[in-house]
């Protein structure tokens, strides 16, 4: 594959092939080409919520692909109708409208979009260990330097100049006074603030609720919007169809929502979600896409939320936290650990974050039958299937454990 793709991948050597067996559900165990039977931890960093080859899943889409699959967004098709009025029905923002697109960082682009043409300002607020996609104006949300570089430079960063100039300004993650300090500093050019509920690439970190309705409290002091970045915590992966909601419950709404990965069930599926009066900024051609809110993509997303509601995944997926915690009580690891996260959205650190000590497991654990991705190097990240149990994660608990020991 290296000699084919552009090197932007560390590519391993396996090639996955097939689900394990997904005759009546979606399967949490892939197989790769060479009959080598793996947990899938990884899902496509939290694209398959309810596993590889639902059936259900399948024949949604099969069945639009001999109906229409391609449609101008000026025309509306059933399939988009359907799918829009089930999203915005889970959301929680009252009175919304949604922008349908295929990728995660194509919704933030939106959402960037979105917030300075609303608002008329040009300053966002983004924080340190984010991440938000790499194309330009989302890249410039992410925190990673070496993601950024040579492409946009924001405020107050040291250095030349990149190919782009970005109005971000960065506060750490967590720090309601620093936040503040930057509304002062850029008073009345703020247009929003722009975070993850909980950081997914930074190695899983949950805000806390007095954070996200602190943020909520200074863009209403300060006339700007608040976003929340779900692509990765959202359609039910936290218990809720949000994180926002399992962190802060009703107690305030934000403004802007966007989302991805587990959306599609695996097909590429995004949305951004506003409020409509927010939404009514964005008058025709403003923005556009080509492929989004496309008929097959609907019919993945349709099929996708009428399965997590009708075998209760949410509720399954909010149970795996605590059973991890308990298989971690029983079985501690041989090195110092923290397990981090909410629901099916888990982060095990290993040591002190510097030493990079989960580094070799990214490679370790796949050998042993357990894929998962690492997290700068120091946490194992486990998104796993909504549905799956006590049975699934004692394998990546057990896995865990025997890597480290190996």
């Amino acid at each position: 594959m290296d000699e084919l793709r552009w090197p932007t991948y560390k590519t391993r050597s396996i090639t996955l092939d097939r689900p394990l067996d997904s005759k009546t559900r979606g399967s949490a165990y892939v197989v790769d080409t060479e009959g080598r039977e793996y947990l899938d931890c990884v899902g496509g960093i939290g694209c398959a919520p309810l596993g590889h080859g639902d059936p259900r899943w399948v024949e949604a889409i099969s069945g639009q692909l001999s109906k229409i699959s391609a449609a101008a967004n000026s025309y509306q098709t059933a399939p988009q109708r359907a799918f829009a009025g089930a999203l915005l029905e889970r959301m929680p923002i009252s009175d919304a409208r949604v922008f349908l697109c295929s990728t995660g960082t194509e919704s933030t682009e939106a959402a960037i979009k979105l917030a300075v043409k609303s608002t008329g300002r040009d300053v966002i607020i983004a924080f340190e260990r984010a991440f938000h996609g790499r194309s330009l104006g989302a890249l410039s949300l992410t925190a990673t330097p070496a993601y950024r570089q040579p492409y946009v430079h924001c405020l107050g960063e040291e250095g030349e100049a990149g190919f782009a100039e970005m109005k971000v300004a960065r506060a750490p993650f967590g720090d309601l006074d620093a936040v503040r300090e930057l509304c002062e500093k850029y008073q009345g050019k703020i247009a929003a603030i722009f975070l993850e509920p909980i950081q997914g690439e930074a190695g899983i970190f949950p805000a806390t609720k007095e954070f996200l309705l602190g943020l909520r409290g200074l863009c209403d002091t300060h006339g700007a919007l608040l976003g929340i970045d779900e692509i990765q915590s959202g359609c039910g992966r936290t218990g809720h169809f949000t994180a926002w909601e399992t962190i802060v419950g009703d107690a305030a709404e934000p403004d802007i929502i966007w989302m991805a990965k587990a959306l599609g069930g695996g097909f590429p599926v995004a949305a951004c979600i506003a409020r409509t009066g927010i939404a009514q900024a964005m008058q025709p051609g403003t923005h556009g896409t080509t492929f989004g809110g496309n008929p097959v993509a609907c019919a993945a997303g349709l099929a996708t939320l009428n399965i997590i509601e009708e075998d209760g995944l949410m509720q399954k997926a909010a149970a795996q936290r605590a059973i991890l915690d308990e298989l971690a009580d029983a079985q501690p690891l041989s090195v110092p650990f923290e397990i981090r996260g909410i629901g099916a959205m888990l982060g095990v650190g290993i040591g002190a974050p510097a030493d990079k000590l989960a580094a070799p497991l990214g490679t370790k654990m796949p050998e042993l039958g357990v894929l998962v991705t690492v997290c700068g190097g120091h946490t194992v990240r486990s998104l796993l299937p909504f549905f799956a149990g006590r049975e699934e994660l004692t394998k990546f608990w057990s896995t865990l454990k025997q890597a480290l020991e190996a």
